[in-house]
C-alpha cells in the first residue's frame, strides 16, 4: 500500500511540478484549464457570455506561462515581452471576476443603448492587448499588425474617402463591440475554440499518440513508397482531411483534429512546416464542397432554392472530385521536385503489418459516424475520446499507464493556446468589418463597375464574396452573397443553381485566403510555422478551386445539367485546366521550371477555364505547346548531362 501511494504521489509530481517556477505554473493553469472544460461539459453548460470571457482570459495566461520569452531577443522586447506576462498574471482574476459577476447585466442589456461602464473599458483595454502580445509572440507579428490596422480603421474611417468612409466610434462603442456580446473577441470563432475544437485537439492528440495515427502514417509510408516519391503522407493526410472535413463542414475543426496527426507526418517526410499546414488547411476546407455531407451552408442553400438537398450534392460530385484530384497531382508534383533537388527523405520501413491494426482506427471510424447520424462535433469528438480510452484498456497495442494520458490530455490543453488566442484575434477583424459596413460598400462598388459582361461579373462576384467570406462564417457569407450578388448573376444568363454553388465556392474558399483565413491561422499552429506564410502557402494550392466555379456558370454539364457529351466535354477541359494550374504552382514537370514558366502554365489553366466563348482551346493549345517545350529542354538537359561513351 505504501509503495503505491509512493508511486502515485512520484506520478503527480513528475506531471504537476516542474524545474521552474513558470513551467509548474503552467502545468497548473493548464490543469485548471481541463478541469474547466470538463464541468461546462458534462455538469454545467454555460452561456456564451461566460464560457467565451473565460476561455480567452485562461488561454491568455497559459500561453504567457507556455511561450516563454526569447532569450536572444533584444533588452526592449524583454522588456515588453516581462511586462505583458505580469499584465496577465495581474489581470486574469480581475476578467474572471468580470466574466462572472457582470453576466447578468451584458445579458439583459441592449447593445449601443445601454451606458457603458468604465470596468468595461478596462476589460476591453486588457483583453485587446494581451491578445495582440501573444499573436505577436506566438503566432507572428504580420497578424497581430493587421489587426491593428482594423482597429486603427475605426478611428481614422471618418477622415478617408470614398468606400473607406465610416462616420467613426467612440470608445463606448468600441468597447460595447468587442467585448461587451456574442461580437467581436467573444464572436461565432471563439465560439467553435472554447467548445468543439477544445475536444477535436484532445482527441487528435490521443489518437495520436495510442497507436491509431501510427496507422495513417504506415499508410502514407506504404503509398510513399510505391510512388518512389515523399507524397505518401500528404496524400493520406489530403484522403483523411477531405473525409472529415467533408463531415464536419468546420475547416478550422477538422485542422484541429487530423492535423495532430497529418502535419507531423508530412513534416516527417520532408515538406516543410508552411507546406504541411498549407496542405491540411486545404484538404480539410474542401471538405465543405464535397459531397454527401458538404457542411452546413448545403442545407441552407437546399432551403433557399427549395430543391432537394440530394440534387445539391449530386451537382457537386464533378467540381469535388476534380479539386482533390488536384492536390493529389499537386502534392505528388511537389514531391517529385524535392526528389530531384535531392531532398529525398527516407521512409521508415513499416514494422508491422496494417491490415491487423485497422481497428486502431475505430476512434475515426466512430466520430465520422456520429457526426453522420446529425450530432454534434462536439459529441462526436467526445465519444470517439471514449473510444480511444476503451482501446487503451482492451488492446495491447494501445496500452497506456493512466499517467501517459492524463499527460497527452495536459499537451493537448496546452496545444489549444495556439489556435484559440489567433481565432480570437480574428473576431476583431470580423467585428470591425461587420460594424462598419466595410465589405458591403465595396461588393456594392464592384456591382456597379461589373455587370458589363459575364467574366467581369464573375470576378467582381468573386471579390465580394471573398470579403464577405473572410469576414463572416460561411453560412452567414453565403447568405449576405445570395442576396447581393445572385441577382447580378442571374442577370448575366447564369443558372440559379450555377449562381449559387459560385459563391458557395468562394465562401468556401475565403477561409484558407490570406488575411483572415483562420483554417490556415489553426494549421500553422500545430505544425509550428509562420502563419502569414502558411496563409499565402495554402492560397496558392487551393488556387485550382478558383477555376470551377468560373466553368461551371457556362458549362453547367460540371453540375451534371445536359446532356452526357456536356457532362463529359466539360469535366474533361475542367481537369486538363486543373493539370495545368498545378504544374504552374508545383513549377515542376520533368524538370524545375523558371518563373516565366511557372506564371505561362498558370495562366494556360486559368485561360482553359475562363467562361468567355472559344477560350478554352487557345488555353489547351496554349498548354500544350508549354509541355512540349519543357519536354525538349529536359530532353536536352538529360542529354547533356549524359556521359558520352567513345
Amino acid at each position: 500500500m505504501g509503495k503505491l501511494a509512493h508511486s502515485f504521489v512520484s506520478a503527480v509530481k513528475e506531471l504537476l511540478i516542474r524545474d521552474t517556477v513558470r513551467e509548474t505554473a503552467a502545468v497548473w493553469v493548464t490543469l485548471a484549464y481541463l478541469c474547466f472544460q470538463l464541468y461546462r461539459t458534462f455538469l454545467n453548460p454555460l452561456p456564451p457570455l461566460i464560457l467565451r470571457p473565460i476561455h480567452v482570459t485562461l488561454m491568455c495566461l497559459l500561453c504567457y506561462l507556455s511561450v516563454p520569452v526569447d532569450k536572444e531577443s533584444s533588452l526592449l522586447k524583454k522588456i515588453i515581452n516581462t511586462g505583458l506576462e505580469w499584465l496577465s498574471i495581474l489581470s486574469t482574476p480581475f476578467l474572471l471576476w468580470y466574466a462572472v459577476t457582470q453576466y447578468s447585466r451584458l445579458n439583459s442589456r441592449i447593445s449601443y443603448l445601454d451606458p457603458v461602464q468604465l470596468i468595461d473599458h478596462i476589460a476591453c483595454i486588457l483583453l485587446v492587448v494581451l491578445i495582440l502580445g501573444i499573436i505577436w509572440r506566438t503566432i507572428g507579428k504580420v497578424l497581430a499588425i493587421f489587426i491593428m490596422i482594423f482597429i486603427a480603421y475605426v478611428w481614422v474611417a471618418p477622415y478617408l474617402p470614398g468606400v473607406l468612409h465610416y462616420d467613426g466610434m467612440s470608445l463606448d462603442k468600441f468597447t460595447d463591440l468587442i467585448i461587451m456580446g456574442t461580437n467581436g473577441i467573444f464572436g461565432s470563432a471563439t465560439s467553435a475554440s472554447s467548445t468543439f475544437v477544445f475536444w477535436v485537439m484532445i482527441f487528435g492528440t490521443l489518437f495520436a499518440t495510442t497507436g491509431g495515427g501510427d496507422v495513417l502514417i504506415d499508410i502514407g509510408i506504404k503509398a510513399g513508397a510505391r510512388s518512389n516519391d515523399n507524397s505518401g503522407p500528404a496524400k493520406a493526410a489530403v484522403v483523411a482531411s477531405g473525409l472529415m472535413g467533408m463531415i464536419s463542414g468546420s475547416a478550422a475543426a477538422n485542422v484541429s483534429g487530423t492535423g495532430t496527426i497529418t502535419i507531423p507526418m508530412m513534416k516527417k517526410a520532408g515538406y516543410t512546416p508552411e507546406s504541411a499546414g498549407a496542405i491540411e488547411s486545404v484538404a480539410s476546407t474542401g471538405g465543405q464542397i464535397m459531397p454527401p455531407i458538404m457542411g452546413t451552408s448545403a442545407f441552407i442553400m437546399a432551403e433557399m432554392l427549395g430543391i432537394s438537398y440530394g440534387k445539391i450534392a449530386t451537382s457537386a460530385i464533378i467540381p469535388a472530385a476534380v479539386y482533390y484530384i488536384s492536390v493529389f497531382i499537386l502534392v505528388t508534383l511537389m514531391a517529385k521536385k524535392s526528389v530531384r533537388n535531392g531532398q529525398r527523405v527516407e521512409m521508415p520501413p513499416v514494422k508491422e503489418k496494417i491490415l491487423p491494426r485497422l481497428y486502431l482506427l475505430a476512434p475515426v471510424v466512430v466520430m465520422v459516424a456520429v457526426l453522420g447520424m446529425g450530432f454534434t462535433i462536439q459529441r462526436a469528438a467526445i465519444y470517439a475520446i471514449g473510444t480511444v480510452l476503451v482501446l487503451n484498456v482492451i488492446s495491447p497495442k494501445m496500452r497506456h499507464s493512466p499517467k501517459k494520458v492524463v499527460a497527452e490530455f495536459l499537451n493537448a490543453t496546452r496545444r489549444t493556446g495556439t489556435v484559440a488566442i489567433p481565432v480570437s484575434g480574428c473576431g476583431i477583424i470580423i467585428a470591425v468589418v461587420s460594424i462598419t459596413g466595410l465589405a458591403t460598400r465595396i461588393s456594392n462598388l464592384i456591382f456597379e463597375v461589373g455587370s458589363v459582361n459575364i467574366l467581369l461579373g464573375c470576378l467582381i462576384t468573386m471579390v465580394g464574396v471573398m470579403l464577405l467570406g473572410m469576414a463572416l462564417p460561411t453560412v452567414a457569407a453565403y447568405l449576405t452573397a445570395f442576396v447581393l450578388f445572385v441577382p447580378t448573376l442571374r442577370a448575366l444568363g447564369i443558372d440559379n443553381l450555377a449562381a449559387n454553388m459560385f459563391i458557395l465556392y468562394f465562401g468556401v474558399f475565403a477561409q484558407i485566403t490570406p488575411p483572415v483565413c483562420v483554417a490556415s491561422y489553426t494549421a500553422a499552429g500545430i505544425a509550428g510555422a509562420d502563419s502569414w506564410k502558411t496563409g499565402w502557402t495554402a492560397f496558392s494550392y487551393s488556387i485550382v478551386a478558383f477555376l470551377a466555379p468560373f466553368m461551371f456558370v457556362v458549362k453547367t454539364g460540371l453540375l451534371l445539367q445536359g446532356s452526357i457529351m456536356d457532362i463529359v466535354s466539360a469535366t474533361a477541359i475542367l481537369m486538363v485546366g486543373t493539370i495545368f494550374l498545378d504544374i504552374g504552382v508545383a513549377g515542376y514537370l520533368k524538370t524545375p521550371m523558371k518563373r516565366v514558366e511557372r506564371i505561362l502554365f498558370v495562366a494556360s489553366g486559368f485561360i482553359t477555364c475562363l467562361p468567355i466563348e472559344h477560350s478554352d482551346p487557345i488555353g489547351i493549345a496554349m498548354g500544350i505547346v508549354l509541355v512540349v517545350l519543357h519536354i525538349i529542354r529536359w530532353r536536352a538537359s538529360e542529354k547533356k548531362d549524359t556521359p558520352q561513351i567513345a
